[in-house]
């Protein structure tokens, strides 16, 4: 059929060749065995029942001469309707290991050219709505057929009745001949330490000590990798979050910096709040913008060393002002502050921890592009974690992409094993892990050389137990040992090319909105005293924002942000009045600003008349406001003529820009009253002065008169 008729939706007249081969097409749909039906196949037919198959292989997926092939596969019905009884087949591919890249798009459920052969069925039961049923199929490994050297055959199991497909699932067993010694490879991993789930610029006390006590998510995370052969990133927002409290921290979470110290795993440094540090690659190319200052406003009394308990002849713990790269020290510990205030830790100084692997990028796996690792590397970033679905070229650990190291990770490996971590059964535990070790095994088989690399997800560990599982049984794994992540990287690798990433558009639009947002909040930042104070804290915020933990909360963590921001512009602002008369010629205008904010501003007030009837005499007026006060500002005008006169009244900073919003007010001007007032004043004064002095000198003749006539009366 031609394209034009495949637009138009008219079909192309039958031929015997097309009849022919719709033939063969039915005939090999119905053949039971042969080519294992597509992922395209097996996804409609999951979908149409809702019949979900859980395979974990027992025994570890080991098989070898003397051990048959079981499977234990727990069929759910998740669909609203019930499914018919069936049969569960298992078939496999035994013939041959299964390589690499095969076994990857094996398990990514894509088209895999395997031939399949059926070696066991059992029959299945019929499943009510939300209901499961476990069977188990085994077949003798002399039946199976196994032929070839050592390594993972592919096995599926599907599920039949009523003559259509139920569903189906995917496994792997590995195969051991007998006197088989399978080379060992080198497994490297590495996990997240990082506090997920945070807007502000440092974890609150409370929260601390709840991820820090036992069962919190930080200690948990420790407690499984610990000793163990997984590097660890760590989130200095963390250790920042702990030090800059000083001696107000809680006691746990000083106690998690002393053991994350002492651990022998390498650790890394991740960006701060495990910012994602290709986003503003992506969105503006530009590098992920780094952190400043102090970060806050730093209380000197909290870094200040107490009096040791110790005074009375105890032993006295560290004190918390010594330097974290003192070897006495606790690590815990913040730098001490010295006389002068101005020589306050920086944020640098506070999230400082000796690392054993420097300048490396962890981004999310299936977001690289060339053009964003081209950002990072031109930043100063040596070195970044690659997922291999973004890399072309080489299976080693360890590659050259233009100017930056990469260090492989294995795209498949990985979502096993944060799988396996996820699993809330056993046999979903079991499932996973038979996929991790199916994978691993192909690697070594291939090339032992090679080094198999998984990561976890940022998401919050949902259970520790099941992660000590996993690295147990990658330890138990005949072959596959592990390995330390700095010294697998230290070798060198080829140059590989980079498959660009598709970005969500929405993903996009949001990291500009912050990147506007926070250029704003630094403007507006000019409007402080210490303008740091409000650009450390909200750079700290930014990069909050821009974590990999938020998950599927991401978008909204961004609008926060943008809410934020546009908050924080409006805490100065001029308080409106009403009309305002003036009597007299000269005098000062009374405007009232309010300082919403945590810091002390200095803003100056204008005011612009509209008329030439009001004459300002001094259009720029400096006021500073504390924090969370108003304060009244006083600007001198001369009033010329009579009339109303509206003017304009805004604030602005010291480079002359815009603060808050401006505001109009009426005034009502009375030119000459003043003068006026003050003769009417005089002429009252004067005549109640001439009034009274007219009355005192007629009091005093009254009484002169009044002396004479009694002299007179008394002479005669």
């Amino acid at each position: 059929m031609s394209a034009e008729r495949e637009r138009r939706g008219s079909s192309a007249p039958a031929t015997p060749l097309r009849a022919l081969l719709a033939m063969l097409l039915l005939v090999l749909l119905a053949a039971p065995a042969g080519i294992a039906p597509t992922a395209r196949a097996t996804t409609e037919a999951t979908g149409m029942s809702g019949l979900r198959l859980t395979i974990a292989p027992l025994g570890a997926g080991i098989v070898g001469p003397d051990s048959p092939l079981e499977l234990r596969v727990v069929a759910t019905n998740r669909s609203t309707e019930a499914t018919p009884s069936g049969t569960a087949t298992m078939s496999i591919a035994a013939d041959s290991p299964a390589d690499p890249a095969a076994l990857a798009a094996w398990f990514g459920e894509s088209d895999a050219d395997v031939r399949l052969a059926p070696v066991s069925s059992v029959a299945l039961p019929a499943l009510e709505p939300g209901s499961s049923a476990t069977v188990v199929l085994r077949a003798e490994s002399d039946d199976v057929g196994f032929a070839g050297t050592w390594g993972p055959r592919v096995v599926e199991v599907t599920a039949e009745g009523e003559g259509r497909m139920l569903g189906s699932g995917r496994s792997a067993v590995v195969w051991v001949p007998e006197d088989a010694t399978p080379p060992t490879a080198t497994v490297v991993s590495a996990v997240p330490l990082t506090a997920p789930g945070f807007d502000g610029a440092f974890i609150p006390a409370e929260d601390l000590e709840v991820l820090t006590t036992p069962g919190g998510l930080l200690i948990r995370t420790l407690d499984a990798v610990a000793g163990r052969e997984v590097a660890i990133g760590v989130d200095p927002r963390v250790i920042a979050s702990i030090r800059i409290l000083g001696t107000a921290a809680p006691e746990s979470a000083i106690s998690f910096l002393d053991r994350l110290a002492l651990i022998p795993n390498d650790t890394f440094a991740l960006a701060w709040a495990d910012a994602d540090p290709l986003a503003t690659a992506h969105a503006r190319g530009v590098p992920l913008p780094p952190i400043e200052g102090a970060g806050a406003a730093l209380d000197p009394s909290v870094l200040s060393p107490g009096e040791p308990e110790g005074a009375d002849g105890g032993d006295a713990s560290p004190a918390p002002s010594d330097a974290p790269d003192d070897p006495d020290a606790s690590p815990s510990a913040a730098p001490a502050p010295s006389d002068d205030a101005e020589d306050l830790p920086t944020l640098d100084e506070l999230s400082a921890w000796p690392h054993d692997i420097d300048s490396l990028a962890w981004p999310r796996e299936g977001t690289a592009t060339a053009s964003a690792l081209g950002v990072l590397a031109e930043s100063g970033v040596r070195a970044a974690i690659i997922g291999s679905g973004n890399l072309d070229g080489g299976r080693g650990l360890v590659a050259e992409a233009g100017d930056l190291r990469v260090l492989r990770s294995d795209d498949a490996l990985s979502l096993a094993a944060r799988e396996t971590v996820a699993a809330t059964t056993e046999q979903e535990f079991e499932s996973a892990a038979a996929r991790v070790s199916a994978l691993i095994a192909a690697s070594s088989a291939s090339d032992a050389a090679v080094v198999p690399f998984f990561t976890l997800s940022r998401d919050r560990l949902g259970n520790s137990l099941r992660l000590l599982e996993l690295l147990g049984a990658i330890e138990a794994m005949p072959w596959a040992r592990g390995g330390s992540l700095a010294t697998a990287s230290a070798a060198s690798g080829p140059g590989v090319g980079v498959i660009d990433a598709a970005i969500a558009e929405d993903r996009l639009v949001d990291v500009g909105r912050m990147l506007d947002a926070e250029a704003a909040d630094r403007a507006f930042a000019e409007v402080a005293v210490e303008p740091a104070l409000i650009t450390d804290e909200r750079r700290l915020e930014l990069l909050g924002a821009l974590s990999l933990g938020w998950d599927e909360e991401t978008g909204e963590a961004a609008t926060r942000f943008v809410e934020a921001s546009q908050e924080l512009r409006s805490g100065v602002q001029i308080v409106e009045g009403s009309t305002i008369t003036l009597l007299s010629d000269r005098t000062s205008l009374p405007v009232t600003v309010q300082n919403a904010l945590d810091v002390a501003i200095r803003v100056f007030v204008r005011v612009d008349s509209a008329t030439g009837r009001l004459l300002v005499e001094d259009r720029r007026v400096e006021t500073i406001v504390e924090p969370q006060s108003q304060t009244r500002a006083l600007v001198p005008v001369q009033s010329l003529t009579n009339g109303e006169v509206p003017i304009t009244v805004s604030l602005v900073d010291a480079v002359d820009q815009p603060v808050g919003q401006s505001t109009s007010v009426l005034l009502n001007l009375q030119a000459g009253w003043e003068t006026a007032a003050i003769v009417v004043m005089a002429v009252l004064v004067g005549g109640l002065l001439a009034f009274g002095l007219s009355r005192d000198i007629r009091r005093r003749r009254m009484r002169r008169r009044l002396r004479a006539q009694r002299g007179e009366e008394e002479t005669a």
